[in-house]
């Protein structure tokens, strides 16, 4: 493959995870957004960056923002990390929050992640009480099975992270190095 880098912004681990699994697979070279620069990537034909979901917006996408004019002509792509992925309405409303107008044509892919209630504090964990407020005051016939789960794991933990949810990414990059 071509010059791939893997710029990633982690808070708990699962998105760098993902990240270095995705470096390994493409050969890409691998940084952590906080210490990674445009002078880092600017040989780099392809730019996968991955943060996680919180309170909507995607931790760390402001690098792509910022040197979006910069990477004109790279083949761009993002993950976005979180609990409750899978819900095609999430999705919808993440790429809604972050990918307006130059950003819209960006292929974005969504990885499940984990939680795990020891870890968090302050603000994270409030969010958290918020969202288990918001859902367990619904009617129960109301709830989702979507719901139900994230629920399960706001009280429990979960640990969703699986190496196989990389795959329509890596087939992704593969097959626009190969154009």
């Amino acid at each position: 493959m071509k010059n791939i880098a893997v710029v990633y912004c982690s808070k708990y681990g699962s998105t760098e995870r993902y990240a270095q699994w995705i470096a390994e697979e493409t050969g890409a070279r691998l940084y952590r957004e906080k210490e990674c620069s445009y002078r880092d990537i600017a040989d780099c034909d392809t730019v996968i960056f991955g943060g996680a979901i919180h309170a909507g917006g995607i931790l760390g996408l402001k690098f792509i923002q910022k040197n979006l004019s910069r990477l004109q002509g790279k083949r761009l792509f993002v993950f976005a990390v979180g609990l409750n992925v899978d819900d095609e309405e999430n999705q919808k409303q993440c790429l809604e929050i972050n990918f307006k107008k130059k950003m819209k044509d960006i292929p974005c892919f969504f990885f499940r992640g984990a939680y795990d209630p020891s870890q968090i504090t302050g603000l994270d964990k409030t969010l958290m009480g918020v969202v288990r407020k918001m859902i367990a005051g619904k009617k129960p016939a109301e709830i989702t099975g979507s719901e139900e789960e994230l629920l399960r794991a706001i009280d429990h933990g979960a640990d969703y992270v699986d190496r196989s949810y990389i795959r329509p990414l890596i087939e992704a990059v593969c097959s626009r190095q190969s154009q």
